[in-house]
């Protein structure tokens, strides 16, 4: 399976809570895993953010933390390019959509141009129900 993967479905993974072990399947059991350069940063962040707003939390999540960085290497990063950015200002078919969001709906669409068959992998409900409508498979 061939997946894209959203930042929600990461930070699910890494603090865990609702579908964290569907998550982790879904991505013990990819062939390949993209992502964009959004998601690195974005979930980067929360870890740095957690780190002095809740650092009891990033104790407990250190060992993840260090797996995603592992596991990331292994990934391919789609940047965030001058067709991406030109996308997020059309109309996804369900409105309205926040500007992050419209990152990786038009990075899963410019990515399934190359790649066959890519799976959404999120929790975020606005992105899944655009991917859907796009026609991708979604997981969990």
């Amino acid at each position: 399976m061939n997946l894209y993967l959203e930042s929600s479905a990461v930070l699910r993974d890494l603090l865990g809570g609702d579908q964290a072990m569907e998550i982790r399947r879904a991505l013990d059991a990819a062939t390949l895993v993209v992502t964009s350069r959004l998601t690195i940063a974005e979930v980067t962040r929360v870890l740095a953010r957690l780190r002095v707003i809740e650092p009891e939390i990033a104790a407990r999540v250190a060992v993840r933390d260090a797996a995603f960085q592992s596991e990331s290497e292994l990934w391919g990063i789609a940047p965030l390019d001058d067709d991406i950015l030109a996308r997020c200002g059309r109309a996804f078919p369900h409105e309205p959509v926040r500007t992050l969001d419209a990152v990786h709906l038009a990075t899963i669409e410019k990515v399934s141009g190359a790649i066959p068959d890519v799976v959404m992998l999120s929790t975020d409900e606005r992105i899944r129900r655009n991917a859907a409508a796009f026609g991708f498979a979604l997981v969990p």
